[in-house]
């Protein structure tokens, strides 16, 4: 696989198909074309118009080392430094999650809450544990609010989040803080409150699969013995920093919702619904600062 003489495009893909094939990588020719594509860029289609031409030594010799990547098992997103979410092609590394599509459906019912708002300007909008700021910039990119501000506790998250917003194209003012779930943002107020917090349990995450545990961030996944721990500390807090009639969106993990809608309640939140996410499982915790009735 780590062929030294000149090849072709198609000589290259072709070994490098080969190669991923036998370190059991299913979608084999395909990836090895999207990283391919992160080498050289371009579209599948001109990538494979090229495929008589000879390869440049150094591009070729990079190929090899991003297919190396892959072959052992580090994810094909971190190998290609990006990844698809909603509209957005994000960059995103090891020092951030790499978003889900789980966490598409998340954006789905802030946007949706939104449509129902009486007001043009749905007012502003706070992303806690942001990450690579999928979640904040499709808001930013979607939806009508005048500021979205994003938080993570981490300052190479924010650096790469920040990256981001400079890819995608929008209106929204963006800020970006480096800080605890609500510490950047003491005696502020917003309409809506979304999180995607890790909600793992520390057993679950020593036991997920290897391209996950090898390679995603702990602090972005595991939460605490009982997986619960961001999530309970959210719920405590959002409530003062929520303005009436607000929103709360929370991405859960399904084993637990019983256990989410419980700690919701014990921390005040009477006005709370569970939606299912495009597989069907409980995933989203939505509660409103109010106590009429539901309605996102």
């Amino acid at each position: 696989m780590l062929e030294t003489e000149t090849l072709t495009t198609a000589a290259a893909l072709n070994q490098a198909t080969r190669g991923l094939a036998g370190a059991g990588i299913e979608r084999a020719r395909s990836e090895a074309t999207g990283i391919w594509a992160s080498v050289m860029g371009g579209e599948t289609t001109t990538i494979w118009l090229a495929g008589d031409k000879p390869v440049d030594p150094d591009a070729l010799a990079e190929f090899w080392r991003k297919i190396a990547r892959r072959a052992s098992g580090e994810p094909l997103a971190y190998v290609a430094g990006t990844a698809a979410f909603r509209l957005l092609e994000l960059k995103v590394g090891p020092e951030v999650l790499i978003p889900r599509p789980e966490t598409e459906g998340l954006v789905d019912m802030v946007l949706k809450w939104g449509t129902h708002r009486e007001t043009e300007d749905w007012g502003c909008a706070l992303d806690l544990c942001t990450g690579s700021g999928c979640v904040a910039l499709s808001l930013a990119a979607e939806g009508r609010f005048s500021v979205v501000t994003a938080t993570d506790s981490s300052h190479q998250a924010i650096a790469l989040a920040m990256q981001n917003e400079r890819m995608v194209a929008h209106d929204t003012r963006l800020r970006f803080l480096v800080g605890n779930l609500f510490e950047p943002v003491a005696g502020e107020r917003f309409d809506a409150i979304v999180s995607n917090p890790p909600y793992l349990t520390v057993e679950e995450f020593a036991k997920s699969d290897p391209s996950v545990r090898c390679f995603e961030p702990r602090m972005a996944l595991a939460s605490g013995e009982d997986g619960l721990e961001h999530t309970s500390a959210i719920l405590a807090g959002a409530r003062r920093y929520l303005r009436q009639d607000g929103l709360l969106a929370l991405e859960i993990d399904s084993r637990r919702s019983e256990a989410v809608l419980e700690a919701a309640g014990e921390a005040g939140w009477s006005d709370v619904c569970i939606e299912a996410d495009i597989f069907g499982r409980p995933r989203y915790l939505l509660a409103k600062h109010h106590n009429g009735s539901f309605d996102a």
